[in-house]
């Protein structure tokens, strides 16, 4: 939430659109991309003959003058050159253009950012260009002075923004048949939020995913009129994730309607069980001549069966989310290095793809906050999987392929599936964490890390007392 007391959020409703609608947003798409790859092309011919000329010892006041990165400014340039370079302009609208150049603008400010270390994250390269066949079709409109135009008073309909007026009879009346794009859900919610002066629309982006026609609206709200889906209903107390392949999520007890009676949520594994009919479809596109019908119905068949699949996880993911975020006060999920796991193995980085642990946590992110409760994470290093929930004794190995937690001490010996004794363990963690004053928490969890994170003990630590309570 930001300081004036709003949150930005996007609303997604899906498209209905005829084959003249489909055409008019292609051209669209292409024109965006085409003055996409324009900036790309000016910025990087004009950094490439700026080292050649300093390479040749010109001075620098004699160098040819830098391309400007800025959005407005390149908006400025193309607007001098857009008649040379795309005589067709006029066929679209200017918004196309400038969603190009914009978003490219942003690339450049990435790459800037992330060379000089200001940007977080990996580091990225110089951005690419654009492919017709390879690049997603989308195109983004901006309007703030009119809100309510954007939807159509029918509920089921938005704007499409079009070429200016034109003198001819036909292309007017063509445009008028082609001013709304129908949505098959309805949008009364939003523009009912919008007329109250309680949302607004910052920005609508029209793509093609999935072999499907969608609006994106970023959507600006006021903090209570979010929209927050209601819980079935409210646990309370702290609430221990463990996320994995096997299972999508371990929690520390089970919820009733949500897992089974050991507390696991089964993984939907939607790539998988789809995984023969893509193999099939790859085969027929590799046999098919390149800009052949067959080619180009098979490559629709392959992006609807992507966009079932994806729809498949993410409805998953959502009833996971929503149940945790508004059931307990505390969610508590360990800090995985996913990046890093997803590039050890072929088959491991295949399942952790499929599974989205990544979406997971980025849902927890900000559904926690619309709920009111708290997501704490607990360090990589803490050793859930090896620590004995019951008596707090650490193990020093524990090998991957062993899914039975068995405590070494005879006192205790207790047997336990090992993903749900690494979830109560990390909600006892994150209770430990969250008693703590804010600076005296730690990171490294409930002791140094090296102590389990380096291979060398051999030995099992003894449980101290304090450590854990006996169930």
């Amino acid at each position: 939430m930001s300081e004036d007391g709003f949150v930005t959020r996007a609303v997604v409703f899906p498209l209905d659109v005829s084959p003249s609608e489909e055409r008019l947003l292609m051209s669209y798409c292409g024109a965006r991309r085409f003055a996409y790859n324009w900036v790309l092309a000016s910025v990087k011919g004009n950094l490439e003959t700026r080292r050649a000329e300093r390479e040749a010892g010109v001075p620098e006041a004699e160098l040819t003058p830098s391309v400007p990165w800025n959005a407005k400014r390149l908006g400025t340039l193309w607007n001098s050159v857009k008649g040379e370079v795309a005589p067709w302009w006029r066929e679209v609208s200017m918004h196309a253009f400038r969603s190009g150049i914009v978003d490219a603008s942003q690339a450049l400010e990435n790459w800037s950012k992330s060379r000089s270390g200001e940007r977080k994250g990996r580091r990225v390269g110089f951005p690419r260009f654009k492919k017709r066949n390879k690049s997603v079709p989308s195109v983004s409109f901006v309007e703030l002075n009119h809100q309510l135009s954007w939807l159509h008073e029918n509920r089921h309909a938005i704007r499409l923004m079009l070429p200016r007026s034109t003198a001819d009879p036909v292309v007017k009346r063509r445009r008028g048949e082609l001013a709304w794009l129908h949505t098959t859900t309805s949008t009364r919610r939003l523009y009912r939020l919008i007329e109250q002066g309680r949302a607004s629309i910052q920005k609508v982006t029209v793509a093609k995913r999935g072999g499907r026609w969608q609006a994106s609206m970023l959507v600006r709200y006021q903090f209570d009129a979010r929209p927050v889906p209601k819980p079935r209903q409210r646990y309370g107390g702290t609430i221990g994730v463990d996320a994995g392949v096997k299972h999508l999520a371990t929690l520390s007890r089970p919820v009733p309607g949500l897992t089974d009676y050991d507390g696991c949520v089964t993984n939907p594994r939607a790539l998988e069980s789809h995984l023969r009919r893509l193999t099939r479809l790859d085969r027929a596109i590799a046999r098919c001549e390149k800009g052949s019908r067959n080619r180009r119905r098979l490559l629709d068949r392959r992006a609807r069966l992507h966009g079932r699949i994806a729809k498949t996880r993410a409805l998953h993911l959502h009833h996971l989310t929503n149940a945790l975020a508004g059931g307990f006060d505390v969610v508590a999920v360990e800090d995985l290095n996913l990046a890093g796991m997803s590039n050890r193995k072929r088959r491991l980085g295949r399942a952790l793809a499929d599974a989205s642990l990544g979406e997971l946590r980025r849902q927890l992110d900000y559904k926690t906050l619309d709920h009111g409760s708290i997501l704490q994470p607990v360090d990589r290093f803490y050793p859930s999987s090896k620590t004995c929930s019951a008596c707090g004794l650490v193990k020093a190995k524990l090998a991957l392929h062993v899914r039975t937690f068995i405590c070494d001490d005879s006192r205790c010996a207790m047997s336990l599936d090992r993903d749900v004794n690494a979830a109560r363990n990390i909600a006892r963690e994150a209770t430990r964490i969250l008693e703590q004053p804010a600076e005296q928490q730690d990171v490294a969890g409930l002791r140094p890390e090296t102590g389990n994170a380096e291979p060398r003990p051999r030995k099992t630590m003894p449980a101290h007392a304090g450590m854990a309570a006996v169930a």
